[in-house]
C-alpha cells in the first residue's frame, strides 16, 4: 500500500504495477538502517536551537518473552521522538557500554556542540557512565539515587540538612562520580526524595 502511495508521486511514464516493482527492488537493495530514519527525523523537525534528548529502557511482557528496549529519543515539543533503540537480550538494566554505543551513533549526525542536554532518570548512573558522557562533551541531567556520593557524602546525609522552612538545597560544582556537576536536592510533594545532577546549568 505504501508503495503504491509512493508510486503515485513518481514522475514516470509506466504503469503503476511497474513503479512498484521499482520501488520494491529499491528498498531490497538498499535497506534502510536506523541511523537513515534518524537523520531523516532530525531534518524534518523544524528547530535550529540544541536539541533535547532522552534516554530511558522500558521493559514489558510479550506472552512469556521479556521484551527490554534501551531507546534513546530527542524531545520536540514536548513529545519524545524515538531515533535508536536497542532490543536487550535479558531483563533488567542496560549496561554502560550499550548506552555509550547508543550515544556513538547520535554523535555520527550530530555534534556534542548541538546537543542541549540529554536526561536520564536513575537507572542511568555509575561512575563509567558519568565519565563517558563528560569525555564526549555530552551535556547531562540525570536523577540520582539516595545511595549516590555527593562530594564524598551519601545524597541521604544530605537530606538530613533540609530544614523544614528550606525547599531544597542548592550545590554548585560538587563531584559526583568523579565528575564537578551541580546538585539540587529536595522532596516531592508525596515526600519522595528527589536528587537531580547536572552540568548544563547553575544548580
Amino acid at each position: 500500500m505504501r508503495h503504491a502511495e509512493l508510486a503515485e508521486r513518481c514522475l514516470s511514464s509506466a504503469q503503476t504495477a511497474s513503479v512498484v516493482r521499482r520501488i520494491e527492488r529499491f528498498f531490497n537493495r538498499h535497506p534502510l538502517c536506523p541511523a537513515d530514519v534518524a537523520a531523516v527525523v532530525l531534518a524534518l523537525l523544524p528547530d535550529t536551537r540544541k536539541r533535547e534528548f532522552i534516554i530511558d529502557r522500558t521493559n514489558w511482557k510479550l506472552g512469556t518473552a521479556d521484551v527490554n528496549a534501551l531507546v534513546l529519543a530527542v524531545l520536540w515539543r514536548g513529545t519524545a521522538i524515538p531515533l535508536f533503540f536497542e532490543l536487550l537480550p535479558h531483563g533488567g538494566s542496560s549496561g554502560t557500554e550499550i548506552r555509550l554505543a547508543l550515544l556513538d551513533d547520535v554523535l555520527c549526525l550530530l555534534s556534542c556542540r548541538e546537543i542541549a542536554v540529554l536526561s536520564a532518570d536513575r537507572e542511568f548512573i555509575g561512575q563509567a557512565w558519568i565519565q563517558g558522557l563528560a569525555r564526549a562533551g555530552i551535556p547531562l541531567c540525570v536523577r540520582l539515587r539516595q545511595d549516590t556520593f555527593i562530594d564524598d557524602v551519601p545524597a541521604s546525609e544530605w537530606l538530613q540538612g533540609l530544614q523544614p522552612e528550606m525547599r531544597g538545597i542548592l550545590v554548585d560544582g560538587a563531584e559526583v562520580y568523579g565528575q564537578p556537576i551541580n546538585v539540587v536536592l529536595t522532596y516531592t510533594d508525596e515526600g519522595e526524595a528527589l536528587i537531580i545532577a547536572s552540568n548544563a546549568g547553575p544548580a
